[in-house]
């Protein structure tokens, strides 16, 4: 989501036949001005149909294990953009959205709805995110408003900059139904405009691994056990490291990571 990447989307979207596209940069750990973007945005294009809330810090990490995200200040930069900004964004975007009957989508997580021992951080914003946003939803409800709300339950999806960093070993050792087309999952984002369902969970596997949060006694001792990340506590804190390098060297997340 940097700007050089912005700009190439922009790019390919004219190349199509997008009338417009502009690219407002902005830095979401500030959450004090967020309403700035939205009323840029609205003064740009004569007002605001869809909200789409992407941007996330997205960082992997044990916990007890890593001693920067242990540190106040990184965690709050966290929740700033996994969560506070998410919220003012949207509560600057309504009288917009009520005026379009319009519709948010909120680029949530599975990791909304289940824990994770390699991301307790990131985990625990997307749980925030998902609480809110689902109360916002019964809200707008209830008050009978035009606007609805989507969230959405994604799990790995293939980007480029994914594929570089993970190892391939570890997409390997994957399931097909558990890694996500790029282009698909931009198609099914794009459909909940039109449809307004208020869960869009993908890929499939997302739905298998609810059920198993909340129906599989052992859930801890499964996820542990699966070896994704390593076969030990301590192979899954290296190999983790070796991921954030990686990042970093390809300026994916780097911001964040270095908090």
């Amino acid at each position: 989501r940097t700007e050089s990447k912005l700009l190439k989307v922009k790019e390919s979207a004219l190349s199509k036949g997008s009338p417009a596209v502009e690219v407002i940069v902005y830095d979401f750990s500030n959450v004090e001005d967020v309403g700035t973007v939205v009323e840029r945005a609205a003064a740009l294009f004569g007002g605001i149909d869809y909200v789409v809330a992407n941007h996330a810090s997205m960082v992997p990490g044990v916990f007890l294990a890593t001693p920067r995200m242990q540190d106040p200040g990184y965690i709050e930069r966290q929740f700033k953009i996994n969560i506070f900004s998410h919220i003012q964004l949207v509560l600057h975007a309504l009288p917009h959205l009520e005026s379009s009957s319009g519709h948010i989508f909120v680029t949530s997580s599975i990791a909304g709805e289940i824990p994770s021992a390699q991301s307790a951080l990131y985990t625990s914003t997307k749980h925030a995110l998902n609480g809110f946003f689902y109360s916002l939803q019964q809200e707008l409800l209830a008050k009978k408003s035009p606007v609805s709300v989507t969230v959405g339950a994604l799990g790995l999806i293939l980007t480029e900059d994914v594929n570089r960093v993970l190892p391939k070993k570890m997409l390997d050792d994957l399931p097909a139904l558990a890694i996500g087309d790029v282009q698909e999952c931009a198609a099914k984002m794009m459909d909940c405009l039109i449809l307004r369902p208020r869960t869009l969970t993908y890929p499939v596997s997302n739905a298998l691994l609810r059920l198993f949060w909340f129906f599989l006694p052992n859930f801890h001792e499964v996820m542990n056990n699966a070896g994704y990340y390593g076969d030990t506590y301590e192979e899954t804190v290296a190999n983790i490291e070796k991921i954030l390098t990686k990042s970093k060297e390809i300026g994916f997340q780097k911001d964040n990571i270095e908090g």
